[in-house]
């Protein structure tokens, strides 16, 4: 009889086990379009397009955010994300794709070009009318393009201040977006049969400048912590990874700060993303 070493046997049922486990494939996150704001800043749109790039699967989606509500505007969202097709029957995600006819035997029926198109057939005159017509101006974010090292919070500024030798003038923000999910080494969620709800939360804080303490008790409401908490739903066997902040708008005249979050998940044989938006009111300075 051979005896294999302790050690060799260990290594090879590590070897068998990574075999035995399914491959993943890297994944694509969808493209990201701002459409911008309504011009009192109480709509903000954007589009996503594109599948994970694993997928048979496409996907397009409008949505439209109310300001304050933290909900989709009226007839929103269009359209499937890269999540729809993945999610129960009873998710709000499929109400975007409702009417929508496409095969399962079939998948360039639900291509990203066949779900554009159809959106865009079925809601472009509806779009028209909610007058999107103010780009606004990015503030900052992490796009997930941007690989830039550093942690932290994303940290952004109303006006384009120039700091150095002067602190600068410009409110200043710190943008968070957390969702507390239960520690799972050992990834059980993959094989999770039934949706999991968590609720995640938006932050703008404003920062009270070190240099004029005071400016919070003049300016509480200036200063005022906003915050939203949506219940958000994992589909079946789909695991949470990340809630990036990739974009801060604010409108024209300063009234709204829209928040873009890329929620990224492990959806077993892959990653895919989505992406959801938030829109704060606030006083004008």
């Amino acid at each position: 009889m051979i005896r294999i070493p302790t050690a060799a046997a260990a290594a090879l049922a590590i070897l068998a086990t990574a075999y035995a486990a399914p491959a993943r494939e890297l994944g694509s996150a969808p493209e990201l379009r701002i459409l911008g704001f309504s011009p009192d800043g109480r709509l903000f749109g954007f589009e996503q397009e594109g599948g994970d790039g694993v997928s048979e699967k496409g996907a397009f989606a409008v949505d439209v955010v109310e300001r304050d509500a933290h909900r989709s505007a009226p007839g929103y969202p269009r359209g499937a994300t890269q999540l729809t097709f993945d999610s129960a029957e009873d998710d709000a995600r499929r109400t975007g794709i409702r009417g929508f006819q496409y095969s399962e035997d079939d998948p360039q029926t639900a291509s990203t070009g066949v779900i554009r198109r159809w959106v865009r057939s079925n809601g472009r005159h509806p779009l028209a009318a909610l007058r999107l017509i103010d780009p606004g101006r990015r503030l900052g974010g992490r796009a997930i393009t941007d690989i830039s090292e550093g942690g932290g919070p994303v940290r952004v500024m109303e006006r384009p201040d120039i700091i150095g030798a002067h602190p600068g003038v410009s409110l200043k923000y710190t943008v968070t977006a957390t969702m507390p999910v239960p520690d799972d080494p050992n990834v059980a969620c993959r094989e999770r049969e039934a949706a999991a709800t968590y609720p995640l939360t938006v932050k703008l804080t404003p920062e009270v400048p070190d240099y004029d303490r005071a400016a919070l008790d003049r300016a509480p409401e200036i200063f005022r912590e906003r915050s939203a908490v949506i219940d958000y739903v994992l589909p079946p066997r789909t695991c949470f990874l990340s809630a990036r902040v990739t974009d801060v708008y604010r409108n024209e005249d300063g009234t709204s700060i829209a928040v873009v979050i890329a929620m990224i998940l492990d959806v077993g044989f892959t990653d895919s993303a989505e992406y959801r938006a938030f829109v704060f009111g606030r006083p004008r300075l």
